[in-house]
C-alpha cells in the first residue's frame, strides 16, 4: 500500500569550532545527566608556539578610578610584537583580568591573541585585562593571576546603566592611550567576559555602541543579581544596535534565587534573533565555569573579526550529525503519512515518493559537503533515487543508490550565512502488491565545512 509524501522540518545551528561538536538550539546531549559535562580542552592556539614572535605582558598596574570612587584595581596589557605606534592597534578588553590573562588558566587570552595575530587570523590588537575594583587604596596582599574576585565586582559588573562604560571609555582607554596608539573604531574593539563579566561586556556595548561593537559573552549572568534579567525585553523593545555577539552557555549552568542562567541566555538568544542581530551562539552541556568559553576563544575572536581587512581567518566549522529523532513528517492535506522515523533502527523510512525538509542556520559562508547516508529496497532491478536541493536549487544530479546496503552519498554546495532550506526527495517509488516495493531509507544527514 502506497501513501502520500512526507514533510520533514528541523532547525539546526552550524557553528565554528576546533574544540568539540556544539549542540544547537539549547538542547543538552542525550543522557547528559548521566554522562556529566564534557571536558572542553584548549587547543594549539592556547599554547606557546615555536616561530611565533613573542609579545609582552605588562603589569599588574594599579589604577584608581574616579567613576567608581574609593576603589583601586589592577590591569595588565598585552602588546604584540607586531605593534607599530604609527598604526592604531585594535583593542581586546576583558573583565576579570586576573583570570583572562592567567598564563596557566583555561582562557589564556594573551597567548591566543599572539598566535592568531601571527597567522593574520585577527588584526594586530592590544589586550587590556582589568580586575574588578577593590574598595580602599590598595589591592589585597599577594593578589595575582587566579586570585579571588575583588569586593566591588558585582556593583561594577552586574549593575545596569553606563557607569562601567564611562569608566572604560573615559578613564581606562585614555590611560592606556598615553603609551599606546589605540583605535577609536568601534568595530576594532572587542570586549568580553565570563559570568558577571559577560553581562558587563554586553552592557558596555549596549550603552556605547559607537565605542564598542564586538562582544564575547560566556556563561553570562543575565539574571536578577542587579536587574540584568530585563535585557531580553530591552533588546526586543529597542531598535537593533550595530553590535556583533558571540554567546556561550551550558545547560548545567547555575540555578539559584537570582534565576536560571541557561534559560536567561536562551532568552537573550531568542531576543537577538528576533531583532536580527549579528549573532553566533553555542550551547554546551557545561557548568558555570570558564573552560568551555575559554576553549572556544580562538574561534570567538576569529568570528568577531571575520571581515576585518587583511585577515586570512581560518574558518573551522564542526561537522553536524543531525539527530534523526528530531525529524517530524507531515503529509499532504487529506492523506495519511506512512513515511516515518524508525526509532529502533534510527532511520527515516520513505515508503512513497516524498521529501524531507530542514531549515538550517549557517554561521559561516563557504563550501560544504552534504552527506546522505542511505539504503534501499530495490525493485525491478533498480535502486532508489533521491534529489537534494538547497533553497530551491538542485545540488548536483539526481543520485541513484549504487547498492541496497547502507552507504554515504555526498554532494557539494556553496552555502551563504543565514537560514537555508535543504530538501531530500525520494523520486522513484515503485510498488505492486505482492510483487515489488522500492523504498528509500535515510540513516543520517551530515554537513562538513570544506572551505
Amino acid at each position: 500500500m502506497k501513501l502520500a509524501s512526507g514533510l520533514l522540518i528541523v532547525s539546526l545551528l552550524i557553528l565554528s569550532a576546533t574544540w568539540s561538536e556544539p549542540r544547537a538550539e539549547g538542547q543538552p546531549p542525550k543522557d547528559a545527566k548521566d554522562q556529566g559535562p564534557k571536558q572542553y580542552k584548549m587547543g594549539p592556539d592556547h599554547m606557546s608556539q615555536d616561530g611565533v614572535p613573542k609579545g609582552k605582558l605588562e603589569g599588574p598596574i594599579l589604577f584608581k578610578s574616579n567613576v567608581f570612587k574609593g576603589t583601586v584595581r589592577y590591569y595588565w596589557l598585552y602588546v604584540p610584537a607586531q605593534y607599530d605606534a604609527k598604526n592604531p592597534a585594535n583593542v581586546v578588553v576583558f573583565q576579570d583580568g586576573q583570570r583572562a590573562a592567567n598564563p596557566k588558566g583555561v582562557m589564556r587570552v594573551p597567548q591566543v591573541m599572539e598566535n592568531l595575530i601571527h597567522k593574520k587570523e585577527i588584526p594586530v590588537a592590544i589586550g587590556i585585562f582589568i580586575t574588578p575594583g577593590q574598595k580602599g587604596d590598595a589591592m589585597p596582599a599577594g593578589f595575582t593571576f587566579g586570585s579571588q574576585n575583588p569586593g566591588n565586582r558585582s556593583v561594577e559588573y552586574d549593575s545596569l546603566g553606563d557607569a562601567y562604560a564611562r569608566f572604560l571609555i573615559d578613564e581606562m582607554l585614555p590611560e592606556v592611550g598615553k603609551k599606546y596608539n589605540l583605535t577609536k573604531r568601534p568595530e576594532g574593539r572587542v570586549i568580553g567576559g565570563t559570568s558577571s563579566g559577560a553581562i558587563c561586556a554586553f552592557n558596555v556595548a549596549w550603552e556605547r555602541p559607537n565605542e564598542f561593537r564586538r562582544v564575547i559573552s560566556a556563561i553570562g549572568s543575565f539574571t536578577n543579581i542587579r536587574g540584568g534579567n530585563v535585557f531580553p525585553d530591552l533588546v526586543r523593545k529597542t531598535a537593533a544596535k550595530p553590535i556583533r555577539v558571540f554567546l556561550q552557555d551550558g545547560s548545567n549552568d547555575l540555578k539559584n534565587n537570582f534565576g536560571d542562567w541557561f534559560k536567561a541566555n536562551q532568552a537573550m538568544v531568542a531576543a537577538f534573533e528576533e531583532k536580527k542581530y549579528d549573532l553566533k551562539y553555542v550551547f554546551t552541556d557545561g557548568k558555570h565555569a570558564d573552560d568551555h568559553g575559554g576553549a572556544m576563544l580562538p574561534d570567538m575572536l576569529r568570528w568577531l573579526w571575520r571581515d576585518e581587512p587583511g585577515m586570512s581567518a581560518k574558518k573551522t566549522v564542526a561537522p553536524i550529525n543531525i539527530d534523526l529523532a528530531k525529524f517530524v513528517f507531515k503529509a499532504k492535506a487529506g492523506t495519511s503519512a506512512l513515511n516515518t522515523h524508525n526509532q529502533n533502527d534510527d532511520k527515516l523510512c520513505f515508503y512513497t515518493n516524498g521529501w524531507a525538509e530542514a531549515t538550517l542556520k549557517i554561521a559561516v559562508d563557504g563550501e560544504y559537503e552534504i552527506g546522505i547516508k542511505a539504503s534501499c529496497d530495490p525493485a525491478m532491478d533498480e535502486n532508489a533515487k533521491f534529489k537534494l536541493t538547497v533553497d530551491g536549487q538542485q545540488i548536483g544530479k539526481e543520485t541513484t543508490l549504487t547498492t541496497g546496503d547502507e552507504k554515504e552519498y555526498t554532494l557539494t554546495a556553496t552555502l551563504k550565512q543565514g537560514e537555508r532550506k535543504i530538501v531530500v526527495e525520494f523520486t522513484n517509488d515503485a510498488y505492486k502488491e505482492g510483487e515489488y516495493d522500492r523504498n528509500l531509507y535515510v540513516h543520517g544527514v551530515t554537513l562538513k565545512f570544506l572551505k
